[in-house]
């Protein structure tokens, strides 16, 4: 048995060493792939610098993120193009050869990467028809989280959670997508089981622990809702309006909590998004 591997080892490193080229071909040969192995490199590196600074000449500009990221992402392909025409017409290929073969190069890739291409179709789309807005907070399948970016294959979300979730591009422009930023107010829901307060002085305790918050409009205004009453206890239902960013969540939280020390308070809906207890 240990005879035959070691005569099996033998014929396929002689095979492997005959095959390689000597002499002045073998170095051709390594020189072949030096040049591929640094034209790549400077070409990749060269894309990279590209999309950073565009990003940062078209910010100082004022442009807005989803143009900025889009013409980015065309100056990390464009950069990437010119680097492979480069190492073709560096490995001797006449220019003619070189647009026949990027021509074959972009027919297989287009077959063999139809879901990449699909994606980055559906980013450049997303860029431009703009039905969110870096910064924005958007649903999409189930999703709830802020745009940080729309890259060449996936729209990147950043959760309440801190979570990072990378939806594919094409998902986003097929799905149903509810943008909770396109209007200027939003919707905030709590519930408080067993306030413990008289169903008189509830009004009262809500209105004064919501009033030191002017992004809560008032027209309309909170309202309050009875859900469950006893003779010493109450389960309300609250839900308000704010502009904007509107008032941090946990200082409302803990205004309430004041104001009612025994109630359990649940966030039911913040932007029309459950989002659980509290």
């Amino acid at each position: 048995m240990i005879e035959a591997l070691r005569e099996f080892w033998e014929s396929f490193r002689t095979g492997l060493l005959n095959g390689l080229p000597g002499g002045n071909d073998l170095a051709r040969f390594l020189i072949q792939l030096l040049k591929i192995a640094v034209i790549g490199a400077i070409a990749l590196t060269v894309a990279r610098r590209v999309k950073a600074w565009s990003g940062r000449l078209l910010g100082r500009a004022g442009l807005a993120p989803n143009v900025i990221a889009l013409l980015g992402n065309a100056g990390f392909a464009l950069a990437l193009i010119l680097g492979v025409s480069w190492l073709l017409a560096a490995l001797g290929a006449t220019w003619t050869a070189v647009l026949a073969s990027l021509s074959a190069i972009t027919v297989a890739v287009g077959l063999a990467l139809q879901d990449v291409l699909k994606n980055f179709v559906a980013g450049i789309y997303l860029l431009i028809e703009q039905p969110f807005k870096i910064g924005d907070q958007i649903t999409v399948k189930g999703v709830s989280g802020e745009v940080e970016g729309v890259d060449i294959r996936t729209t990147t979300l950043r959760t309440e959670g801190g979570m990072r979730v990378l939806v594919p591009n094409n998902v986003v422009l097929t799905e149903v997508v509810t943008n909770h930023s396109a209007y200027d107010t939003r919707l905030v829901a709590l519930q408080l089981a067993d306030t413990g307060a008289n169903f008189q002085d509830i009004s009262r305790l809500v209105n004064e622990a919501l009033a030191p918050f002017p992004a809560i409009v008032q027209v309309p205004a909170p309202r309050v809702t009875i859900q469950k009453a006893t003779d010493e206890q109450a389960t309300i239902g609250l839900e308000y309006w704010q502009r904007g960013e509107g008032a941090a969540l946990p200082e409302v939280l803990s205004r309430l909590k004041a104001s009612f020390p025994d109630a359990t308070i649940t966030v039911t809906a913040r932007d029309g998004v459950k989002v659980g207890a509290t």
